[in-house]
Formats: structure tokens, C-alpha cells, sequence
């Protein structure tokens, strides 16, 4: 049984929320063990404020690397079909001939009941950094989820590049414009790099991509 992606509780756990939300976008409830879940709350939150709060600047994405590398590590212990892929810079680009488009395209289509790749975005939003899973392609067009709850009047949403999903729980709450990604300035789901001030990421961003590996 699939389930629902979820929002956030918080304004600070983007993080734990897309990465529970890889989970469940890929696989069946009955698959998944709490020691996953368990697992990434465990290991994000991690980012501390200006005045030591911990969490209260989310999870760095050194924390979110650490996961994807955790992931592979249970795979191989738990004989769990998943496999991660930290990419960056150049790889990290989303156009119709990269890897990640291809392997969200190779989802088929919105409605699919046996995705096979979702990817991790660490993003733009507002002035803020964020994390959103892309989920798939549909009329060339990125399909993602959003964690964080917004009116579709505001925020992102501005009905062009960005634009409002509201019959995909399972999938999607968002339709990108899959230039928007590879912005170099600071715009909403640009991803988040040091070409547009943020000289603590890569270069030309990063993207975390998430396969199963059964057949």
C-alpha cells in the first residue's frame, strides 16, 4: 500500500520530511522499517542558528549526503532495494539529456503505481535554502512535492514556471519548468550553489538520486 507525501511540521524540517517522503513516494508501507525512518531523523536537523539553536537552521547538506551514504550501507546489510547517487556540479544539471531527468522520466507516467527513481533537490525558496523531491516528468515539465505548505496564491507558485499539482498525493504538488533548476541567481527551486551566493555548495548545486534496484 502507498500512502500520501507529507508536509512539514516545522519551518526548519524540509530535510527529514523529503527524505521520509523518497520513502514513501517509492515504496509500499509494508516495506518500509522504522529503522529507516528512525535513521534519517536521527541524522538531520543538524544546522544551528546564529544563536546556537540547534535544528533551528534545519540540515545542512552535509547531513542529507550522510543519509544517502547511510541508505546504500543498509541496502547492502538489509538486502533493501535502494541505491543513492550524490551528484553535483555538472552532473547535477536537469535538462532532457542528463541522468536524473532520464531516470525520473523513466517513472512512466504521474500515476504509476511502481515508481523506480525519485531525486532529492536542495533548492531556492524565498530567501531560505530547501529541500523538494522530484518525482517525475510529465509533458516535459519536472514533476516535484513541495514540503512546505503554502497557499497556492503565494510562495513558488506563480502559474507559469511553477505551478500547482492537487491530484497527485501520491507523486506530486508541483509542476517545474525544468530551467527553473539550473537558474544562476538566487529563484525560487534554483538549485542552491555557490554561483548564486551561497559559497558552502557546489558549484552548479547538488541532487541526491534515489533508485530501487529490484526488478
Amino acid at each position: 500500500m502507498r500512502i500520501p507525501l507529507i508536509y512539514q511540521m516545522t519551518r526548519y524540517d524540509c530535510g527529514p520530511t523529503t527524505l521520509v517522503n523518497a520513502l514513501r513516494f517509492l515504496y509500499e508501507r509494508e516495506e518500509i522499517d522504522p529503522e529507516l525512518v528512525r535513521a534519517v531523523y536521527a541524522r538531520t536537523l543538524d544546522d544551528f542558528s546564529e544563536d546556537g539553536e540547534l535544528g533551528k537552521m534545519g540540515t545542512s547538506h552535509q547531513a542529507m549526503r550522510h543519509v544517502a551514504r547511510y541508505l546504500n550501507v543498509y541496502a547492502r546489510g538489509a538486502a533493501f532495494p535502494v541505491e543513492t547517487r550524490i551528484l553535483s556540479g555538472a552532473d547535477a544539471r536537469l535538462a532532457p539529456d542528463s541522468a536524473v531527468y532520464r531516470a525520473l522520466a523513466s517513472n512512466g507516467t504521474a500515476k504509476n503505481r511502481r515508481p523506480r527513481a525519485a531525486a532529492i533537490a536542495r533548492v531556492w525558496h524565498g530567501a531560505n535554502g530547501h529541500y523538494i523531491l522530484l518525482t517525475g516528468v510529465e509533458d516535459g515539465r519536472v514533476l516535484a512535492f513541495d514540503p512546505f505548505l503554502e497557499d497556492a496564491d503565494g510562495g513558488a507558485v506563480d502559474g507559469t514556471v511553477i505551478r500547482e499539482v492537487r491530484d497527485l498525493p501520491l507523486a506530486a504538488n508541483r509542476s517545474v519548468d525544468v530551467r527553473a533548476f539550473n537558474r544562476d541567481v538566487r529563484a525560487d527551486y534554483a538549485l542552491k550553489s555557490s554561483r548564486n551566493a551561497d559559497p558552502s555548495d557546489p558549484e552548479g548545486g547538488e541532487l541526491i538520486l534515489i533508485r530501487r534496484t529490484d526488478r
